[in-house]
């Protein structure tokens, strides 16, 4: 059951208006990166939750966690712009994901690659899901334990 979601790399509120269209009752927080073009503006246009964040810095969550975080190319575009390093943002995922939360990661092989091994560093369940109709992309889907072993 998901409640809270976050979009960690929104563009255009595309993960909320498939909630809205699936009729899912889902509150999403539609995050646009502050290293990437501002989107913003359209996404509160459609009437949608958002907000620009730098995700080198901590965001502010309390007294919130979330059940499911997605990012769409967030990890490329960390990884081109040498802003901070990948692992500061896993550590930030892994403290505002709930236990049992949920993390989807889509983007190119070689960051997926290298999100992996982050994801074990941080103990969490992950398999690397191979999309059918590009070759270059991947899916990494994550899962928090309740309790770390």
């Amino acid at each position: 059951m998901l409640r809270n979601v976050m979009d960690l790399n929104a563009r255009y509120g595309g993960l909320n208006a498939a909630f809205l269209e699936a009729k899912k009752s889902v509150w999403v927080m539609n995050v646009v990166p502050a290293m990437s073009t501002n989107t913003l503006p359209l996404i509160l246009d459609r009437g949608f939750a958002g907000l620009l964040h730098d995700w080198c810095e901590p965001f502010p969550t309390y007294p919130r966690t979330y059940d499911l975080l997605h990012a769409n190319g967030l990890l490329s575009l960390h990884i081109s712009s040498m802003h901070c390093d990948i692992a500061d943002l896993f550590l930030e995922m892994d403290r505002i994901l709930r236990p049992e939360g949920w993390v989807v990661l889509c983007d190119k092989a070689q960051a997926i690659e290298k999100a992996r091994s982050l994801a074990a560093q941080v103990r969490w369940e992950a398999r690397v899901i191979e999309l059918p109709n590009d070759n270059d992309q991947q899916l990494l889907v994550c899962q928090k334990p309740f309790l770390k072993k």
